[in-house]
């Protein structure tokens, strides 16, 4: 990389921070620990057969590209003798690895090294961008094809060329393989580009019409299980309303998630910056302008779709699911600081961006600092429960059995007698897992007949029973707690 000024030096240290920060993620302590609820599910679907993979996946609330993903990496990795968890958590990484690429140089060589450096080390310590780099969750896919899906829409308003339409519609359904927000950016970027194209080039309007047949043929498949799973979700879905407070902790997201006060400061920031941009760029070329600020749109836009949806159809809007059209905004900021000109402007926007750049290393080191304790623990807890030879296990809820399978070849295990687990069944699952099953109003007798063992619950929040129980821990949602019968005594959590 050539450097010829200071903001290709500042440039330069913001990508060689982030290459540190992707070492990081390699030697993190993290890599060894669960670090949120939906792992514990992603780990047990993928023990199972890929016909299972995605049948199960279809009776989810996401679709399955990233379970396809998995299963091939935890696979790979079982041929060598790695550890899942420790594949799922490379398979995570690799996105980012591909966008320090393609900012060194499709982003270096159209923007300038300060906004490729900016962009990365924005994606390594803002907000929860480097914990989803790590989890065995589809955000970390998500957010890369994202950013080549706008890369390309840049283009197309640039040039007319066949490649990059075939490249954005490709990278759109991709999208939409793999997490439902990210589809809702790639609406945005239609909607913004037939905007365009009306307005300015209405030459493009044929390719445009073709690139939404053939995005919604190349989906056609997955249209029925979506169907059913907006289905499943109008019926019942555990998100609440939009509320003003959510509203702003997501408008806000680019900074932080958890809190209204730095979602306004974020806010307020974002203002000041498109403000800045629209004074620098009086007289700049329409559509170099209309292309920088289609950022802020999609980032917004995302957000008011999931706004209308919650409002008109069930809620489902939650912060973290913004992650990818909050990659889009970071780029967006990274290309607006590099096209200041005015000393003043830029002295203002930087120090606005080293406030949010604060923020978000304050946030990283404190979720990953909360992550890993809370790792940590859930470990040394069902490690507890499984190394006891008198230890019996029950499931005492439906959807929750699949969380927590890969368990049931480990202890004694009873879950609850259903016909399926998101649409799995149950004969199935006990070709691959041993388990007995029983029936949830009989749960107190099964306590009972088993007064000389250590009877742990898992349940989400405290488990409805007869028989009183101690809890033992909870975290995000569930409880695991200890049947108290005439011989136990409650597993040491070393508190």
């Amino acid at each position: 990389m050539e450097i010829t000024s200071k903001r290709d030096i500042f440039g330069m240290i913001f990508f060689a921070l982030s290459v540190i920060m992707l070492g990081y993620m390699f030697l993190t302590p993290l890599n060894h620990y669960i670090m949120h609820v939906d792992e514990y599910f992603t780990l047990s679907v993928l023990t199972l057969p890929i016909g299972d993979v995605i049948n199960i996946t279809s009776w989810d609330v996401h679709p399955p590209l990233y379970y396809i993903l998995g299963k091939i990496a935890v696979d790979m990795a079982a041929a060598i003798g790695m550890d899942s968890l420790h594949a799922l958590r490379i398979l995570s990484t690799i996105p980012y690895i591909l966008i320090l690429v393609i900012s060194a140089t499709k982003i270096r060589k159209d923007y300038g090294l300060l906004t490729a450096g900016l962009f990365t080390f924005s994606l390594a310590v803002m907000n929860e961008f480097f914990a989803h780099f790590l989890i065995a969750r589809m955000y970390a896919w998500a957010i890369l094809f994202i950013i080549v899906t706008f890369l390309s829409f840049t283009e197309i308003i640039k040039s007319n060329d066949i490649k990059s339409w075939i490249i954005f519609t490709i990278f759109s359904v991709l999208c939409a393989y793999t997490h439902y927000f990210a589809a809702l950016s790639v609406i945005c970027m239609y909607i913004l580009l037939l905007d365009y194209i009306i307005k300015f080039e209405k030459d493009k309007l044929k390719m445009w019409v073709m690139s939404v047949a053939g995005a919604v043929i190349l989906y056609l498949p997955w249209i029925p299980p979506l169907i059913r799973q907006m289905t499943q979700v109008h019926a019942a879905y555990w998100i609440r309303q939009v509320n003003p407070d959510m509203f702003i902790k997501s408008l806000g997201y680019l900074a932080y998630a958890h809190s209204a006060i730095i979602g306004l400061i974020a806010i307020a920031v974002l203002i000041v910056l498109l403000y800045i941009y629209k004074k620098e760029s009086e007289g700049v070329d329409v559509k170099e302008r209309f292309l920088i600020l289609s950022g802020a749109g999609v980032y917004i836009g995302t957000i008011l779709l999931a706004v209308i949806f919650s409002i008109v159809f069930k809620p489902i809007l939650m912060p973290r699911y913004l992650l990818p059209a909050a990659a889009v905004m970071w780029l967006t900021i990274s290309i607006i600081i590099s096209k200041i000109k005015s000393r003043k402007r830029v002295m203002i926007s930087a120090a606005l961006i080293a406030l949010l750049l604060l923020i978000g290393i304050t946030t990283t080191i404190s979720t990953n600092d909360y992550f890993y304790n809370s790792g940590v623990h859930q470990k040394e807890i069902l490690e507890n429960i499984t190394d006891d030879p008198n230890s019996m296990l029950i499931i005492n809820n439906q959807n929750m059995i699949m969380y927590f399978l890969s368990y049931t070849n480990q202890t004694d295990t009873y879950c609850m007698n259903v016909d399926h687990v998101f649409g799995e069944n149950m004969t199935q699952l006990h070709k691959f897992y041993d388990f007995n099953t029983f029936n949830t109003r009989d749960i107190d007798k099964l306590i009972s007949n088993n007064t000389g063992k250590n009877i742990y619950i898992i349940s989400w929040s405290d488990p409805v029973l007869k028989t009183s129980a101690e809890k033992i821990d909870a975290w995000a949602g569930v409880t695991i707690s200890k049947a108290k019968t005439s011989n136990g005594t409650s597993v040491s959590t070393n508190e």
